[in-house]
């Protein structure tokens, strides 16, 4: 049974997976995550073919879970998304309570500037790309060959590590 189960999944899927990641595609999921989704929609097609109707045909059944898992990503991502501006609004705000007169506004940002020019690489092109050219992570994963969460993840720690060195900087400037 096992068997002849794992025969009629491989061939459903060797039919329809082209268009199941066109239909993941068409409804607006990046091009890094279409294939993960995919997969976690063969995946659940293989657990739950037992409950597919009779008459209803695989493809069909296929593209409900892709809807499903598709809109549960963007809602995901929209909360991702959300934490991460609060966390950056969080960290502005403290810099700027921690910041009282306009000479130490000008060290802080001579500061700033310092630390800028000590990032090497692929963290001073992130750096430029979001900052200067303000490119959402998407398009600089697809510049820098990396996936939207990776550069997310390095700008979070980039931004950590120019907080702490600006703060050192000030510190040491105030001895």
């Amino acid at each position: 049974m096992k068997a002849e189960t794992e025969k009629l999944f491989e061939a459903i899927l060797k039919e329809t997976e082209p268009r199941i990641r066109a239909y993941i595609a068409g409804m607006g999921v990046s091009p890094d995550r279409v294939d993960d989704i995919a997969q976690d929609v063969f995946i659940e097609f293989y657990n739950s073919m037992a409950k597919m109707p009779e008459k209803m045909e695989p493809i069909r059944w296929m593209k409900g879970i892709a809807r499903n898992l598709s809109l549960n990503h963007f809602r995901v991502e929209k909360r991702i998304s959300g934490l991460r501006q609060a966390a950056l609004a969080e960290i502005l705000e403290r810099t700027a309570s921690s910041v009282e007169s306009s000479a130490e506004t000008s060290s802080a940002a001579e500061a700033l500037a310092g630390c800028l020019e000590k990032l090497q690489g692929k963290s001073r092109r992130m750096v430029a790309l979001r900052y200067e050219q303000s490119q959402e992570s998407e398009i600089i994963a697809r510049t820098l060959s990396m996936t939207a969460e990776a550069v997310r993840i390095a700008l979070f720690r980039i931004r950590a590590s120019l907080k702490d060195c600006v703060e050192k900087a000030q510190r040491q400037g105030a001895l």
